[in-house]
């Protein structure tokens, strides 16, 4: 006995060629709302975009460093993180030091993404630093291969992150 009563014969009926047409955006639009895709592939999807982000903001903080200027680092870093570098960059000349800085390795540890907008990093990053004596290109100091654990605070702005805040951790 099938739904209660004897003799019951559910009607199976094709879907009409209308329904059949909107089936694939209803399907579309459930799995948009569910957020198809794992936790796995955003987080592999964050670590990838963020990772790509300072793939090219590092180069440019040590061309930064380097000339002088941290006009290089528009549409890549917040006005008040552009502010906070240039204060460094002008401790050092105060101090008769110039920094060449050299990037060469980078290692994503953790991304955390709150609300689409903003995100925490955590990194590894290996440089090349020179200092030199402001206005010569006397060798004052020299730290090759040096690591270092950095936090970074990004928003997105469109389709790619801003650098709000880099602070060396060690």
């Amino acid at each position: 006995m099938i739904g209660g009563a004897e003799g019951y014969n559910p009607v199976v009926r094709p879907l009409s060629s209308s329904s059949q047409a909107t089936l694939p955006l209803v399907l579309f639009l459930v799995a948009s709302l569910l957020g198809c895709g794992s936790a796995e592939e955003k987080e592999a999807a964050d670590l990838e975009s963020t990772a790509a982000a300072l793939e090219v903001y590092l180069p440019k903080l040590g061309e930064a460093y380097k000339s002088g200027s941290v006009d290089v680092l528009e549409g890549l870093a917040a006005p008040k993180e552009m502010a906070r570098i240039d204060k460094r960059i002008q401790e050092l000349i105060d101090a008769g030091r110039t920094l060449e800085p050299e990037f060469l390795e980078l290692t994503v540890e953790k991304v955390d993404v709150w609300g689409y907008a903003n995100a925490f990093v955590n990194t590894v990053e290996v440089w090349n630093i020179r200092s030199y004596a402001t206005g010569t290109h006397t060798l004052v100091a020299e730290d090759l291969a040096k690591s270092n654990r950095v936090k970074y605070q990004f928003k997105r702005e469109g389709d790619q992150w801003l650098v709000l805040y880099r602070t060396i951790s060690d």
